[in-house]
C-alpha cells in the first residue's frame, strides 16, 4: 500500500469520486498547457518588439548625445543653461493598466496637453538644436519601451507561475489520483474474487449436504 492510498476507502463510489477528480485535473492541465503556449508566444513578440524599441532608443540617443557634445564645444555653461531653460516644459503622464494575457499590467501614456510656444534662439548651433529635438521625439518611445519591458517581466513570472502549476498537476496531482484509482480497483477485485470463493465454497457445502 502506498502513502497516497492509506485512508482511501476501496467502494465504487470512492472510485467515481477518484475519476471525476481525474478528469478535472486532466481538463485543467490542459487548459494550462495552452495558456502556456500562448502566453511563450505573446513574450516571444514583445521580447522581439522590446529589442527593436530598444535599438531604435539607443542609436537615436547616441546621436543626439553626439550632436549635444558637439554643440557644446561652441557654447559656453551659461548660453547652454540658457538655452536648455528655453526649451523647458512639462509633461503630464497618466496611468492605467491593461490585460495582457489575462495578466493585468501598468500602462503609461503622455497626456495630451498644450504646451507654451518654445523660445527660438537664433545664437544656438543647429546641432544643439536637432539633439533637442531628437531627445523631445525620443521622450514617448521610451514610455513605450518602459511599459513594455514592464510587461515582458511581469509576464515572464506568470509563465513560471503557470508552469509550476502543470508540473504539480503532471507529477504530483494526476499520478497520485491514478494510483489511488488503481489502487481502489485492485481491492474491488479482489473483494470479488473473495466474494466468488465464499459463494463457491457454500454451493460445495450445500451440494455435499444434499
Amino acid at each position: 500500500m502506498t502513502p497516497t492510498t492509506t485512508n482511501i476507502n476501496a467502494t465504487r463510489m470512492e472510485r467515481l469520486r477518484q475519476n471525476d477528480r481525474l478528469k478535472t485535473a486532466r481538463r485543467a492541465h490542459k487548459l494550462l498547457e495552452d495558456k502556456y503556449d500562448e502566453m511563450v508566444h505573446k513574450f516571444a513578440e514583445l521580447i522581439q518588439k522590446n529589442r527593436n524599441l530598444r535599438e531604435l532608443v539607443e542609436k537615436k540617443l547616441n546621436h543626439a548625445l553626439r550632436l549635444f557634445v558637439a554643440a557644446n564645444t561652441h557654447m559656453s555653461t551659461a548660453a547652454v543653461d540658457a538655452a536648455l531653460s528655453a526649451r523647458h516644459h512639462s509633461l503630464a503622464f497618466s496611468c492605467s493598466t491593461q490585460n495582457i494575457m489575462g495578466l493585468t499590467v501598468p500602462h503609461i501614456e503622455i497626456a495630451d496637453t498644450d504646451h507654451p510656444k518654445e523660445k527660438i534662439l537664433l545664437t544656438t548651433p543647429v546641432a544643439f538644436d536637432e539633439s533637442i529635438r531628437l531627445l523631445q521625439q525620443l521622450t514617448a518611445t521610451m514610455i513605450e519601451l518602459a511599459n513594455i519591458e514592464k510587461t515582458c517581466s511581469m509576464l515572464a513570472d506568470e509563465i513560471q507561475k503557470v508552469r509550476r502549476r502543470i508540473n504539480s498537476l503532471e507529477y504530483n496531482m494526476i499520478p497520485d489520483i491514478q494510483a489511488k484509482i488503481k489502487f481502489i480497483t485492485m481491492k474491488l477485485d479482489e473483494n470479488q474474487r473473495e466474494t466468488q470463493i465464499r459463494v463457491m465454497k457454500i454451493k460445495d457445502m450445500q451440494n455435499n449436504a444434499e
